[in-house]
């Protein structure tokens, strides 16, 4: 009983947090940023922090690794040809520092080319990558573990050498394509006696996007209406929440209790036509995740509110979440600050934690309007 009464006594006595995430949190503000035109200038790149920090932004998205597979650091884990700017890095750090900015460089993880080529890295591994459309394309197979230890070396590698203030995710997912890779059609072959290259032929099909279009693309028809193709789609889930874990080990063990955050397209591939098999509440569940910014690429005030009000239902009540407003993207474009500023209001009504434009340099030249509505947000 005396036990029970100082437990209580404790429970009343310490304050209990509102969110226990919220010290993971990067702030209210966020820009994805390339620095394109700033970063080979000391004088021009100090000018630029200080006018974000000027207009009310608390932390910055750079590129650390791209579509491409090129990464902007010195690294001893990428091939010589995938190393881009070895010095960008650093540099973005020391001045977003010096200014009191804090720092999510972007890893785009299992890209390596894109949709259309693979990189020199899947030329060499050519058993890494995902096949569709007729060809092998720039995407990693979760399923192959020799690719996910390359992604999760270079992550562990930028955050030991490197003094980030978080990780930031994207293109963690499969390629939003029919198709498939060598480990996940040896299984298949193995399990069901199917081989997925036959079943995967070249035909019309609408497929869903990540700004809630649809759009045609050369994919099978007859594919996703074969019996086996849900178990694929759930074999890639369960290869792509492996993947997340091991992420995780990884960034945790080169830099202890670093927040880690995701980019994601939204609470709507749960149920939409997508091959996406981004499991992004998985990682929220498992405490993979610190905060999680889902797309809001979205051009129309009743599309923009409908999706960010259904990531909001599904991000769980507590965890971070900040909507991604994408000024200028492939999807559309906010062509005025009065378009921007009722995106932000309807965030706000929506109750995301916070803001994250993309990007910073389609952003900028509306900072003298909407810089009053962001110190208020």
């Amino acid at each position: 009983m005396l036990r029970m009464i100082c437990l209580v006594v404790l429970l009343i006595l310490v304050p209990i947090p509102q969110s226990a995430f919220a010290g993971k949190m990067p702030g209210k503000m966020g820009v994805y940023v390339s620095f394109r035109d700033e970063i080979g200038s000391p004088y021009k790149l100090r000018q630029v922090m200080r006018q974000m920090k000027a207009a009310g932004i608390d932390f910055i998205l750079p590129s650390a690794k791209s579509t491409s597979g090129i990464v902007n650091w010195d690294s001893s884990v990428a091939p010589p040809d995938l190393i881009g700017n070895k010095t960008y890095m650093d540099t973005v750090v020391k001045y977003a520092h010096a200014e009191g900015l804090k720092v999510y460089p972007v890893v785009c993880v299992c890209t390596e080319g894109g949709d259309s080529v693979c990189n020199a890295l899947l030329k060499k591994n050519p058993s890494w990558s995902f096949y569709f459309e007729g060809g092998r394309r720039g995407y990693i197979d979760p399923g192959n573990p020799d690719a996910r230890k390359y992604e999760v070396a270079l992550m562990a590698e930028l955050v030991a050498k490197y003094d980030v203030d978080g990780l930031s995710l994207d293109y963690m997912r499969c390629p939003n394509r029919v198709g498939y890779t060598d480990t996940g059609r040896a299984y298949f072959l193995k399990k069901h006696k199917v081989d997925l290259a036959k079943i995967v032929d070249i035909g019309p099909v609408s497929l869903d996007t990540e700004g809630g279009k649809k759009a045609l693309a050369d994919v099978s028809t007859s594919a996703r209406q074969n019996p086996v193709w849900p178990e694929w789609q759930s074999w890639r889930r369960q290869k792509l929440n492996v993947f997340m874990g091991e992420i995780e080990a990884a960034v945790h063990k080169a830099k202890p209790g670093l927040p880690i955050s995701s980019y994601c397209w939204g609470a709507h591939t749960y149920v939409g036509n997508f091959e996406t098999c981004q499991d992004w509440k998985t990682w929220i569940a498992k405490g993979w995740l610190d905060w999680i910014n889902p797309s809001g690429y979205r051009y129309t005030d009743e599309s923009f509110m409908t999706a960010a009000k259904l990531n909001r239902e599904n991000v769980p009540k507590g965890f971070p979440y900040y909507i991604t407003i994408g000024v200028l993207t492939s999807h559309g474009a906010l062509p005025t600050a009065g378009d921007i500023k009722r995106q932000m209001t309807m965030s706000k009504d929506a109750g995301a934690d916070g803001l994250i434009f993309f990007t910073w340099e389609s952003f900028r030249k509306f900072v003298p309007e909407t810089g009053d509505a962001l110190k208020v947000w």
